[in-house]
């Protein structure tokens, strides 16, 4: 049957399927809004309304297979988890930050039996949840959820501020002088005053995200310098005059 969303996240998550770029806002309201997994919390096994569990509770989650490996199942409404279950069965309603924090290390999959659904390997929840892979594995980002969210969301507001700015990208490298330390790295495509737009950046991140390291590069796509070929192979996070903020 066709698939009509039931709320903003089935909305968002639809968008990013059609338009990549459209995927921060996906990412942002799948940690804000209340997801749906199927088991129970010890002692609350025949609750009938909506509670609170304890410090320490157990949770007792229903996990599924594929590819003969298991994933945790969740679900963005009621509609996508009939799709996927179809006896009555015990599911629980919670944020969805919460839920990927209390499964750490285990694979994720969003809607699993819908058109539209979502994989996050576990070290795809990392990366989404504290914006760092727990090894500090130097690489180049090239999956939607690989980014510091504080430092991404900063320098938007800051760019919005700046109508000179066409577009940014964000990678993540790591220097030679700096082997065991990779960072971001911010391209920016403008030719603006480019110290006070540092100065900028540099409160900005350092208020939202304090003590996380980036670098900067300005962005000429006709004489391409530096790190510019890399960044360039990205999707921009931000564009000016786009409806939305985008990352690749």
């Amino acid at each position: 049957m066709p698939f009509i969303a039931e709320n903003e996240l089935e909305r968002a998550l639809a968008k990013a399927v059609r338009n990549p770029a459209s995927a921060p806002d996906f990412y942002r309201l799948l940690l804000q809004t209340d997801l749906l997994v199927l088991g129970s919390v010890e002692g609350q096994e025949n609750a009938q309304e909506e509670f609170t569990p304890s410090a320490g509770s157990r949770f007792k989650l229903v996990p599924g297979q594929k590819d003969g490996s298991q994933f945790l199942p969740v679900f963005s409404s009621l509609a996508r988890m009939q799709e996927y279950v179809k006896e009555e069965s015990k599911f629980l309603r919670i944020n969805g930050r919460a839920l990927l924090d209390l499964t750490r290390g285990a694979p994720v999959i969003l809607n699993p039996a819908s058109e539209y659904g979502k994989a996050l390997t576990a070290d795809e929840i990392t990366i989404l949840l504290d914006g760092a892979m727990p090894d500090g594995t130097p690489r180049v980002i090239i999956g939607e959820a690989d980014f510091p969210v504080a430092l991404r969301d900063a320098l938007i507001a800051v760019f919005r501020t700046h109508p000179d700015i066409t577009a940014a990208w964000m990678i993540q490298v790591t220097f030679a002088d700096r082997a065991q330390e990779p960072h971001p790295l911010v391209g920016i495509a403008t030719p603006g005053d480019w110290p006070s737009l540092i100065m900028a950046m540099q409160e900005a991140a350092e208020n939202a995200a304090p003590g996380l390291v980036f670098d900067v590069q300005r962005v000429d796509r006709h004489n391409p310098a530096g790190m510019t070929g890399a960044l360039l192979q990205t999707a921009p996070f931000y564009e000016r005059g786009a409806a939305g903020p985008t990352l690749n």
